[in-house]
């Protein structure tokens, strides 16, 4: 509140008897009372516009003009000086005070008191000390008023801050002299009317929440009231302060429902959503980590190196490193990565991680919000899709091949038949010409036959392959069954086999195809076979720490040479000893059962030393086989 604005200030500027003027900082005369235009024997509009020191006498410029200049830097100044007037100078009592005007100093305020009248010494004071008290309530942001306790309840406003005009838009002029009820307006009247009779009844302050309604808004505020008692006891006026508190609400119920937003986006995810403290290095989980990987909020925020221990050990670098790379080396805002993570239950689950960092004005990284997607199906899924197109792919380059053989194959018995029975028909039955053709065309259908047969025999393994389920096969007993079919043949040769398979050894496969690969393999070592040596045929499994089974089928008999056979080893009706008989279909089959069990075949052989076929079957290969 300025002095102008001020009851009393007002009151002695129109006052006929008091002699009252008000300066620009600068000491500019800009309003003056009666009394003071009386008593310097000047009209008002002689006085406005010039400077108090150029109505003065000399000598009393030099003493004045810091004194006004203290005055307007806040300080209240009384002296007694000498003022020009008839029929001579006459000395007076000046109060300097500052002229307060939107919270800012805007002037000086003088009031001037002859020595033999005027404001006796103690108005003096008293005005001097309301000056400070205006001073001091226009300068504090929270709302000030008094109110007077007046009968039958009702309570008036005798005083009200700055603030109060500012926050509520109420002019302070409607509202000193008022009652309450013209003021306030309901429902918040009625609260306050009680919290005003309880300090009345108690003497105690009261302190409570209340939001009401003004031209400016909606404001939300706490109240304090505190009762004033006379010498008697009584409470005769209300001092109350309101400290607004409406954004301070603002942000409280943004916040909540910034909250509620954040809750409800987390249940309806099903991903784990996280914040990162990069200063603390601790993660904060949203709901979904427990549901995804089975980690309970035994602490949350937790350590950022616990989620670390849980990145599969191979990617941990990539990943991790990757991450702190990225935050602390860069100003890049996104991140993502794929990884495998360690579920509570040992299990690994693949992940989609991707996290935006929070710079502060440096761009060092503040926070980072993130969320982590389980996609292991869709990682088995797209896995299994990739090697059934492998498989695929193998398969149709295998065919073709096969095509291409059997066709070839097929062409020269049905060509060499065909000749021989036209050459039958042109010779006389009984010569020895017809007799040589018969036989010649006797040979070229078992050869035809055979040839059909080997069709129909890959054809079959083929259309099993269509309808293959995979079942966990004791390997051990099934290698002891497909070795007693060849048995008689290896003691006729005076061989020698060995095996090492664990009891309890199970793969998941098919028991037909474990048989048929053990019997090829084994009836191929006795048949190839060196007469340098007796013979020794090795047979063992074993499961390393990843469940990854390999099966090593060794022989010491006369190989072949590896590199002149390239990749044909496992082709269709590829030999690499004619001494012996064969259709070379065994290892193409050999390969066929393992591939379709998900598995993969190699082999080593060195002529003279003997080969080493070895069959590899990881823990999850066959779950690329179509159920």
């Amino acid at each position: 509140m300025s002095l102008s604005e001020c009851p009393s200030s007002n009151h002695l500027l129109t006052s006929k008897t008091e002699a009252v003027l008000v300066l620009s900082s600068e000491g500019e005369i800009r309003q003056v009372s009666p009394a003071l235009t009386r008593l310097l024997s000047q009209p008002a509009d002689t006085l406005l516009g010039r400077y108090l020191t150029d109505v003065l006498p000399p000598a009393e410029e030099e003493r004045v003009r810091p004194l006004v200049a203290r005055a307007a830097a806040g300080e209240v100044v009384c002296y007694q000086g000498l003022l020009p007037g008839p029929p001579q100078l006459s000395e007076c009592q000046v109060a300097l005070l500052p002229l307060l005007t939107d919270n800012r100093i805007a002037g000086v305020y003088a009031l001037v008191c002859s020595r033999g009248g005027g404001l006796r010494p103690a108005d003096q004071a008293l005005l001097v000390r309301e000056q400070q008290l205006s001073v001091i309530f226009d300068s504090i942001t929270d709302i000030t008023f008094v109110l007077d306790v007046e009968p039958e309840g009702r309570y008036r406003f005798t005083f009200a801050n700055r603030a109060f005009q500012k926050t509520t838009g109420l002019r302070l002029e409607k509202v000193i002299g008022s009652y309450v009820h013209d003021i306030i307006p309901e429902p918040s009247l009625s609260l306050v009317l009680r919290k005003y009779e309880k300090a009345v009844r108690t003497c105690q302050p009261v302190i409570w929440q209340e939001t009401s309604d003004y031209p400016t808004g909606q404001l939300t505020g706490e109240v304090t009231i505190t009762p004033v008692l006379d010498e008697a006891g009584e409470c005769r006026q209300l001092v109350g302060i309101v400290h607004d508190l409406t954004r301070q609400k603002k942000i409280e119920e943004d916040l909540r429902l910034s909250n509620e937003r954040f809750q409800y986006a987390i249940k309806a995810t099903t991903d784990a959503l996280y914040d990162w403290d990069v200063a603390a290095d601790t993660l904060y989980w949203g709901e979904g980590y427990e549901m995804l990987f089975g980690y309970g909020p035994q602490e949350n925020p937790e350590p950022f190196s616990q989620w670390a221990e849980h990145v599969l050990p191979a990617e941990k670098q990539r990943v991790v490193g990757g991450l702190r790379y990225m935050a602390y080396e860069t100003t890049d805002w996104h991140w993502q990565e794929e990884y495998r993570f360690r579920r509570a239950d040992g299990s690994w689950a693949w992940v989609y991680d991707r996290g935006y960092i929070l710079r502060d004005e440096h761009g060092r990284p503040v926070r980072m919000i993130g969320a982590m997607q389980d996609i292991s199906e869709r990682r088995e899924a797209q896995e299994r899709q990739r090697l059934m197109s492998e498989r695929l792919f193998r398969q149709n380059s295998d065919l073709q091949q096969f095509t291409y053989i059997v066709s070839h194959n097929l062409r020269a018995p049905l060509a060499n038949a065909l000749g021989f029975a036209d050459l039958l028909a042109r010779v006389a039955p009984g010569s020895d010409v017809f007799t040589t053709s018969l036989q010649n065309l006797h040979t070229s259908l078992r050869q035809l036959d055979g040839v059909l047969t080997d069709v129909n025999t890959v054809l079959s393994v083929r259309d099993q392959q269509g309808g293959y389920r995979a079942e966990p096969v004791a390997l051990a007993a099934v290698c002891g069954q497909a070795l007693q079919g060849v048995l008689p043949l290896l003691k006729a040769c005076g061989g020698e086999l060995r095996y090492e398979i664990p009891e309890d050894l199970r793969l998941p496969g098919k028991r037909a195809y474990f048989h048929s690969i053990f019997h090829n393999l084994v009836s191929n070592a006795i048949k190839y076979r060196s007469d340098e040596r007796p013979l020794l045929i090795e047979v063992e499994a074993t499961t390393d720490a990843d469940g990854a089974t390999t099966i090593r089928v060794r022989d010491n008999g006369r190989g072949f040479d590896l590199a002149a056979a390239g990749d044909a080893v496992f082709q269709l009706y590829q030999r690499f000893h004619s001494d012996k008989k064969g259709r070379g279909i065994g290892l193409f089959l050999v390969k066929t059962h393992v591939e379709s069990m998900g598995g993969r075949v190699s082999v080593e052989s060195r002529e003279g030393a003997g080969t080493q076929f070895m069959l590899y079957f990881s823990s999850h290969g066959h779950e690329n086989v179509p159920d």
